[in-house]
């Protein structure tokens, strides 16, 4: 019906968006209306028309006017024409803040107090080490996900989310005592093959979910975010590839544009036409030409692609360039005449599909050294067991010498041999006679 309608209700709007111009999931509709006497007259009966044929009533308690750049006075008879409130930009839909700036500390406190609120003393008391370590892996971890595949966590909101974890493992019943943390943060929030314990490393994740807003611009042309997007930061050109686009908007636009780097990294282009394809900082071949030791002075026309690039390729320099470089540089000439446009790939999925697992995955591995430590967590044992085997493994048991690192002083004595030596972690499960027996 608003569909039907749409013609009437988007009259005067200069630049025309898709019809209808509604965004719907469930029972949750957001409608978007200019201000001119016959829209809003016109949205009005669409909606009790509805009403009327479908028996459902509606509930202005539950409906809301948000006016953008309106005079209070017409604010006052929009109100009474809908007979509905007024309120403010932010408001929630679906459980996510919509606003015109970036959140307020009281929308990402809300988020840390749900997690806080879901560890009641009594889990304390009720759970091993280890299960306190899978419960913050599995449900903790978990509930920030939704609001992090939209919004960029603040660093404090991170640090904060982090504690509450942190404490939940390591202080146990007394979460008000001093706890010694046998393994550092970053070490925990590792993969278990590389010797963590499988935590989630939120910012990590945070920049894995919001990459799919970029994947998007390129897999979804026809999608209302793409065609918004465009409208707004594609320049004069929309046939530019997005990371041409304007970098500068909107505090979600700067946020996911400052990923694009990660984006780069994670993708390849098949060329056949290099229209979608920029020829500095897309991998098309085999990596990123800017990484062939150009320097940011030697790289004009930044956001070119090897189209336009190929018809201009040697007046693009005016310094010498390298053998490396040249021969990089060669392989423009040599891209096929075509016009369909060139294809994207995602390079950590064999499917060559977007995951923001795969890239978690990709990012929380980078630099680590495995050192077998899946055939630790894999053993036939208790979980309580296979975590103790993998503090072992750092050595972070507390044994005496440990504990004198924290000013926690013992006579030198093994408690097991009666030797006087210091204890240490090899003493105990290789030195030790009464270990040797066992």
């Amino acid at each position: 019906m608003i569909q039907a309608a749409s013609t009437s209700i988007q009259a005067g709007i200069s630049r025309r968006l898709p019809d209808p111009y509604y965004i719907q999931y469930a029972d949750d509709i957001l409608v978007f209306s200019t201000t001119k006497n016959q829209a809003v007259r016109t949205l009005i009966c669409v909606l009790y028309a509805f009403s009327n044929v479908s028996g459902i009533q509606l509930n202005l308690n539950k409906t809301a006017l948000v006016p953008f750049n309106l005079h209070p006075q017409q604010c006052s008879l929009l109100q009474s024409l809908l007979g509905c409130p007024a309120t403010t930009l932010p408001i929630k839909y679906l459980g996510l803040p919509l606003t015109d700036r970036r959140p307020d500390r009281a929308c990402f406190q809300s988020l840390i107090d749900k997690v806080a609120s879901k560890l009641a003393g009594w889990k304390y008391r009720l759970l091993s080490r280890a299960g306190r370590v899978v419960l913050a892996s599995s449900v903790l971890s978990s509930i920030p996900i939704y609001l992090m595949s939209v919004f960029s966590l603040p660093a404090w909101v991170i640090k904060n989310l982090d504690k509450v974890r942190r404490n939940f493992i390591w202080k146990g019943p007394h979460s008000s005592s001093k706890a010694i943390h046998l393994v550092s943060w970053d070490k925990m929030c590792l993969s278990k093959a590389y010797g963590g314990f499988g935590l989630i490393n939120l910012k990590l994740q945070n920049i894995s979910l919001l990459i799919r807003w970029i994947w998007w611009l390129y897999k979804q042309p026809a999608s209302l975010w793409t065609y918004i997007a465009k409208q707004l930061y594609a320049k004069r050109d929309h046939n530019i590839p997005p990371l041409a686009w304007n970098a500068q908007g909107s505090f979600f636009w700067n946020d996911i544009f400052n990923l694009r780097l990660y984006f780069q990294l994670s993708t390849k282009s098949a060329v056949t036409s290099g229209s979608n394809t920029l020829l500095w900082y897309d991998n098309w071949g085999g990596n990123i030409f800017a990484f062939y030791g150009f320097e940011n002075s030697m790289i004009p026309c930044k956001n070119i692609t090897l189209k336009r690039a190929k018809s201009r390729l040697y007046s693009l320099f005016a310094s010498a360039l390298t053998a490396v470089q040249a021969e990089k540089l060669a392989l423009v000439s040599l891209l096929p005449n075509s016009s369909t446009p060139d294809t994207l790939f995602w390079r950590w999925r064999t499917d060559a599909t977007y995951s923001a697992s795969s890239l978690y995955k990709r990012l929380i591995s980078v630099g680590k050294i495995s050192f077998h430590f899946l055939k630790l967590w894999k053993l036939k044992v208790p979980p309580s067991i296979r975590q103790f085997l993998v503090f072992l493994a750092h050595g972070r048991i507390m044994t005496q010498d440990q504990l004198q690192k924290r000013h926690i002083n013992f006579a030198p004595q093994c408690n097991l041999c009666g030797e006087q030596i210091l204890e240490t972690q090899f003493h105990l499960f290789c030195d030790c006679t009464f270990a040797k027996a066992i």
